[in-house]
């Protein structure tokens, strides 16, 4: 696996954020996404290459589609991608894939049921992909509330969001509104 560039040989935009760390802004069009062996991989000017590298939204809930940090294996910051609708169409088509998987986030639809136990809650639920059964722990720092709905995370770091629309039965809605 190579590692970052350190001098200009790839051409990139540096730039210093508020805390005076380097920022490396990556030029699209010189960005090429492919697969191999199922992991997402990227080759930056045909001359650097990643075998495994991941995407994470930078401002998931604010500009979920624009600012995408690009991870090597072991987590460390490739650089930001500042919008991906530039990518060419393969590319843009493998990040958009690997987004969807990353974040998806199933809408619960009808909360059957919350039971708590040993610090926990467990949840049964109706969503748009089916029936789930979840655990969720400490709910003050698991759940968010935005203008869409609530946002829960469960203990292996899954989202689910409760529209807000949803119907809710009595324990479960006070076990939320306890928490929020």
């Amino acid at each position: 696996m190579m590692q970052p560039p350190s001098s200009p040989s790839v051409k990139q935009e540096l730039a210093e954020n508020s805390l005076g760390a380097e920022l490396r802004l990556l030029t699209v069009g010189e960005l090429r996404f492919n697969r191999n062996a199922g992991k997402l991989c990227l080759t930056v000017a045909k001359r650097q290459s990643w075998l495994a590298v991941r995407l994470v939204r930078a401002f998931p809930y604010s500009a979920g589609q624009r600012y995408l940090s690009v991870l090597d294996n072991q987590g460390g910051e490739i650089g930001l991608i500042m919008d991906p609708d530039e990518l060419d169409a393969e590319s843009r088509a493998l990040v958009e894939e690997e987004l969807a998987r990353r974040y998806r986030m199933p809408r619960i639809r009808l909360v059957y049921g919350v039971r708590e136990r040993f610090g926990t809650q467990e949840w049964q639920a109706s969503t748009d992909q089916g029936y789930v059964r979840f655990s969720t722990r400490h709910l003050f720092d698991n759940v968010r509330v935005g203008s869409d709905g609530i946002i829960l995370t469960d203990v292996d770091g899954n989202r689910y969001i409760i529209p807000a629309d949803a119907q809710l039965e009595a324990a479960s809605r006070r076990l939320l509104d306890s928490s929020i």
